[in-house]
């Protein structure tokens, strides 16, 4: 085994709760004095014990259940989704009460027929750990349930062990009852730097070493502060650390293997954090299949203007009709019949009226065809027309003087 390679007896960094390798920081030392005041003492009903995931809640509860207490009868609660009935059900087998088949009914009065055998100042202490995943349907029955017992003796006492997001629960109206009834309450908090460097050396000689001789002092600084004083984090980046230095042969953990160490660490939450968010894994072939509802879009616009088009195709061909070159032709042949316009003699005292042909100038002319061949044609009927009028007026003017001699 890998400690061996270092001349320990045993493994000094575990990550089960271990009993009899409990570090005492002042924190810690709060916190168990506030658990045997709950199981020995305190008359309320209920204790409360929080902390982080990490910081020690499990290992002080394994150190107080190894303990022996006289007159005291203790049950320990570790599943927190357990339906009230098999909660119910598992502290009465853990009490030695019988209660294979029985209803919720039938628990709680044998429950109650515990208690009333009880001798004076004898109690029952049932301890409920990582509390937060109670309901709060279970919490109240919890807190029906510590009613039971003869009056004024408080021979029951519930304990429950969570993270500080039970606290934050209990705030709430609906568990405003529960949270009155909680006396003893601790918050257990992180080591300091000073504490987490204790606890290290703490560790490694309860087997035989010393942080001095197996850690270079850069590294147990640099791991000290990774860990931020969470002692599990703390068992996690040193044990990895010790066996980096076993796989390299060497006898102490240097400054490089302390931070490769940490960094495997981060690098293992990091991918798992990815990992439980990736909607859109990457299949075998290395190929990243993903949807992608911008391109989606754009072709859902396309598609429907696509449909648009085919529906109101005929009609926009109908107004954008261009007339055949025989349309174009015929419609520049055609001429405009103006009403009589008046020509005036130099005088002014004769009227004369006669019809003009006026070539319309304004007909499309067919884009095919040169726009100098369109106004070619149209000169010749028109300068014929216009010498014709010009004639008439003469021979007009000319009678007309004529007559006034």
């Amino acid at each position: 085994m890998y400690y061996q390679h270092f001349g320990l007896n045993g493994p000094p960094f575990q990550f089960t709760p271990s009993p009899s390798m409990v570090y005492m920081s002042q924190t810690h030392r709060e916190g168990m004095a506030a658990l045997e005041w709950g199981l020995m003492h305190e008359s309320s009903g209920f204790s409360l014990l929080a902390g982080e995931s990490g910081t020690g809640k499990t290992t002080l509860i394994a150190s107080l259940l190894s303990r022996q207490y006289q007159r005291l009868h203790l049950a320990y609660v570790t599943n927190p989704r357990l339906d009230f009935p098999d909660v119910l059900r598992l502290i009465l087998t853990q009490l030695g009460v019988e209660a294979a088949g029985l209803s919720k009914g039938e628990m709680l009065d044998a429950l109650g027929g515990f208690l009333g055998g009880l001798r004076p100042a004898e109690r029952v202490a049932i301890i409920f750990d990582e509390a937060q995943g109670l309901s709060d349907e279970a919490l109240e029955d919890l807190r029906l349930l510590s009613n039971y017992g003869r009056p004024g003796e408080s021979q029951l006492q519930l304990i429950l062990a969570g993270h500080p997001e039970l606290l934050r629960r209990l705030m709430a109206p609906q568990l405003r009852q529960f949270n009155e009834r909680i006396g003893a309450r601790t918050l257990l908090v992180p080591l300091d730097a000073g504490e987490t460097t204790e606890y290290i050396d703490y560790r490694l000689r309860s087997k035989g070493g010393t942080a001095g001789r197996i850690f270079h002092p850069k590294a147990l600084k640099y791991i000290v502060n990774a860990s931020a004083g969470i002692p599990r984090r703390v068992n996690v980046l040193c044990h990895n650390a010790m066996l980096l230095a076993y796989a390299a042969g060497t006898k102490q953990v240097t400054l490089k293997l302390a931070k490769e160490a940490v960094a495997e660490y981060q690098d293992l939450f990091t991918t798992a954090i990815k990992t439980s968010s990736n909607e859109n894994p990457t299949p075998r072939d290395g190929t990243r299949k993903s949807w992608n509802p911008g391109l989606t879009a754009v072709a859902a616009v396309l598609a429907c203007i696509v449909i648009a088009l085919m529906a109101i195709g005929p009609r926009f061909g109908k107004w954008n009709h261009h007339p055949s070159a025989t349309e174009a032709g015929a419609t520049r042949d055609q001429t405009l019949i103006l009403p009589q316009s008046t020509m005036m003699s130099r005088e002014g005292s004769a009227n004369s009226t006669a019809p003009i042909a006026v070539p319309d100038y304004t007909a499309p002319v067919d884009g095919n065809e040169p726009a100098a061949a369109a106004s070619s044609s149209i000169s010749v009927t028109s300068t014929k027309s216009k010498r014709s009028a010009v004639r008439l007026a003469k021979h007009q003017s000319t009678d007309e003087d004529d007559e006034g001699e």
